[in-house]
């Protein structure tokens, strides 16, 4: 049997920014659609080579396995949330005792 443990961090894809020194990150929600943000490349985490842009947790939806996440900044179209799927987060499975 395993834990699985979620961090509020979601998968994103990078391309170049607005300004040179800044990342476009693109984060799919559950409905597929792409949400495009405006980052410093500082403020993207790699874990095994995977970029994930940090969020908050607003709100935890487990029968729908989705989380309402709060981006850093206002993404593109004007977003300021999102529901993300469970399969876009950080997650580490341990084995449990």
């Amino acid at each position: 049997m395993t834990e699985t443990t979620y961090f509020e961090e979601v998968r994103c894809e990078l391309s170049p920014g607005l300004r040179d020194d800044h990342l476009t990150a693109g984060v799919v929600d559950e409905e597929g659609r792409t949400q495009y943000l405006d980052v410093t490349p500082g403020l993207i985490n790699r874990h095994d080579g995977v970029p994930f842009l940090p969020v908050g947790f607003v709100q935890i939806d487990r029968d729908r396995r989705r989380v309402l996440v709060e981006f850093p900044c206002e993404a593109y179209s004007g977003a300021n949330r999102a529901w993300i799927p469970f399969e876009a987060l950080r997650h580490e499975d341990r084995p449990v005792p």
